[in-house]
Parts: structure tokens; sequence; C-alpha cells
């Protein structure tokens, strides 16, 4: 049984990125939720971590941009979702969703979210390849400083209140997409690192302190080093705000 409370996106693996497949396809053909509500969140949430939350196959989404709920249902950096209009990066929308068995794959419930994108908010998209600046994230010269979690720690991610993003029994892909938001650019995790750590990362702890690349050195034992690459993209051809529930 699927009891994940936040399904984080995977790190890219490579330069030239496999995205989910981005086609157009009856929505018979493919997994949808049993029952879905889609509401708009006014006024808008302040700064918060926005995942993709499963349990029991229920699925919730909160306070999240449409260019984020397609970034949850294709797996994908925000960087790598282009186009679309200005309201789609700003209006917020609470999502929830009920799978029809409790034990839906993370992958079924992509499916179901990319499916009721297509049907609420009318979204068509395609990939194609751009050459761009990406950045690989590596292990610095002194080895990280990431901290193991506790036997009991559940998985979470939350902004605190001086902006810094707390990641707790967490895989490294939620610091790679950060750092993606951050740069506005592609990162590519090459550090090797498999496991689950516990560790805070503020990159704006002071506007006149270090840069980001030195922050995530000093604070993580981590490193950025930048170089251009082909990665392939999802293109936003059409979308509506959402029909009423």
């Amino acid at each position: 049984m699927l009891h994940s409370p936040l399904l984080a996106l995977p790190a890219l693996s490579g330069l030239v990125l496999a995205i989910a497949s981005a086609q157009t396809h009856p929505a018979a053909e493919r997994p949808q939720f049993e029952v879905a509500s889609v509401k708009l969140v006014e006024p808008r949430m302040g700064p918060h971590a926005v995942g993709l939350r499963v349990e029991h196959g229920i699925a919730t989404l909160q306070g999240a941009t449409v260019r984020q709920i397609i970034v949850q249902a294709y797996a994908v950096q925000r960087v790598l979702v282009m186009g679309g209009p200005s309201w789609y990066d700003d209006d917020q929308y609470d999502i929830l969703a009920k799978s029809p068995t409790a034990d839906a794959t993370p992958a079924e419930i992509r499916t179901m979210l990319q499916n009721l994108l297509a049907d609420r908010f009318q979204l068509s998209i395609h990939s194609r390849i751009k050459e761009v600046t990406v950045y690989s994230l590596i292990i610095g010269k002194n080895g990280t400083k990431l901290a193991d979690p506790s036997p009991d720690q559940v998985s979470n991610v939350a902004v605190d209140d001086h902006g810094g993003v707390v990641f707790q029994n967490a895989t490294l892909a939620g610091l790679v997409n950060t750092l993606a938001n951050i740069l506005d650019l592609p990162v590519v995790d090459k550090t090797g690192l498999t496991g689950r750590y516990t560790y805070k990362f503020n990159p704006r702890s002071d506007p006149s302190g270090p840069s980001l690349f030195t922050a995530i050195e000093e604070q993580l034992g981590l490193k950025l080093e930048s170089g251009k690459a082909p990665v392939e993209v999802l293109q936003v051809d059409h979308v509506e705000r959402p029909s009423a529930n």
C-alpha cells in the first residue's frame, strides 16, 4: 500500500533528461482520479514548500500554481516547463483527489494528475530539446555536512521563518529542485548520494552575505559547477483557468 506523505521530484540523472510522456491521449486510456476537487486559493499563500502528498490513494496539493502542478505531474524541474500565460505562475490552487484504489503507485498518481490538468485546465504540452546552461551538484573538497535522520523521523520539507528550507529524512531531490528554482536553470545531481538525510539550507540568510555558491559549500559541503548541455523541456501550448468542480 502506498503510504507516502510526500512524493519528492527525482533528481535529474543525466544531461539529456528523460521527461515523462507529454503527448495527449484520450482520457479513457489513462488512469483517472475517481473524484477531484480544484479550488482557487484566495488570498494567496505566502512562501511555502509545494509537494504532492499521497496517503492511502488520496492525493493533495496545497497552494500550488499551475506550473507547480505541471512540475509534480510530470516529475520535472520548474525551469524545464516553458511558455504559458502569466497567471499560471500567480494563481494558486488546492487540489484534493481520490484514486480508484488505495494502493495506486506514484506513477499512476502522476498520470491521473496529468489527466486532471488536461481535463480541468485544458492543458496541452509537448517536449523539445534545448541547449541551456546546466549546473552540476557535486560533493565539495572537504566532504558533505549532511546528517543522518533519526530512525523515527518522518519525511518532510518546510520553510522556516528566516527563509531557510528544512529537509527532514529526505533525499537530495528537494535540494536539487530548490537550487534549480533559485538559479532558474536546470541542476543535475552528480553527488552519487542516494540515501536520506536531514539538513537545512538558507540561501538568503543575509543579502550582504555569501553567494549561493559559497552558502551551499559552507552549509552543506556541496558544490555547483556550470556547463552547457542539451536538455528536454516541456513547452506549454495551451492552458486555461480550471472549470468548476
